[in-house]
């Protein structure tokens, strides 16, 4: 039974079922067009970004007719009772897609005990790997078969430590743990307190390329990375 995931809870969990499998849009590079006097057309300039990707996802579910509006109501407070999360489809299951925001729309009466409702998920572009969720070791992650990805490294030691990423550096004063997390460009410890001041460097160097990478520590420091990797 083809079904969809939203943050760990699936829909036949919740009673509900997809009516049929959802399109899924292709990420829309950002450009700009530049008007040069006497050339034709355009130039377009890209800055490496994409746009936000929406998934409509048809819905439907079945109770008794004098509870509708209670599985309405449990519908609702799956999809909107989180914010934002992972979906995931059941054909693509080592898969799954980063929600920013949820708009659940209208829910009707197919029947007076069928409702039906379409929710739109408001998605990063990218596609991330399930595997790329979890800590790896250095020799895990030099190569990058996807597209460049925003790692999160962990550094356990004590003292001032280099990191390296391909020729560029980052330096942190560690405290037996610091965590650089490249992505949201923040930096703390694993008690959760702050630390961005701990660090000197710019997070855009660390970022793992497509294809080869190389990765270095200093010496007596230990590196696990969380790589997030993704696809377009």
């Amino acid at each position: 039974m083809y079904d969809i995931s939203y943050n760990g809870i699936s829909g036949v969990e919740c009673g509900v079922r997809v009516i049929e499998r959802p399109s899924i849009p292709a990420a829309i590079k950002r450009v700009t067009e530049i008007e040069i006097p006497g050339r034709d057309g355009t130039l377009l300039e890209g800055d490496g970004t994409y746009e936000d990707i929406e998934i409509s996802v048809k819905l439907n579910y079945m109770t008794q007719r004098e509870l509708w509006m209670r599985a309405y109501r449990d519908v609702r407070r799956w999809l909107l009772s989180a914010g934002n999360g992972e979906l995931q489809f059941s054909d693509d299951l080592d898969y799954f897609y980063k929600v920013k925001h949820v708009e659940v729309g209208e829910g009707s009466r197919a029947s007076k005990c069928i409702g039906v409702l379409a929710p739109v998920f408001l998605c990063e572009p990218f596609n991330y790997l399930v595997s790329g969720k979890y800590e790896h070791d250095i020799e895990e992650v030099l190569y990058n078969p996807y597209h460049a990805a925003h790692p999160i490294y962990k550094i356990t030691g004590e003292g001032v430590c280099t990191l390296t990423v391909n020729g560029k550096t980052m330096t942190a004063n560690v405290g037996q743990n610091l965590t650089i997390d490249t992505e949201l460009m923040l930096v703390y410890r694993e008690d959760s307190v702050a630390m961005n001041t701990a660090v000197s460097g710019d997070y855009q160097d660390l970022y793992l390329r497509s294809g080869e990478n190389e990765i270095s520590v200093s010496s007596g420091f230990d590196v696990k990375i969380t790589p997030n990797w993704r696809c377009l």
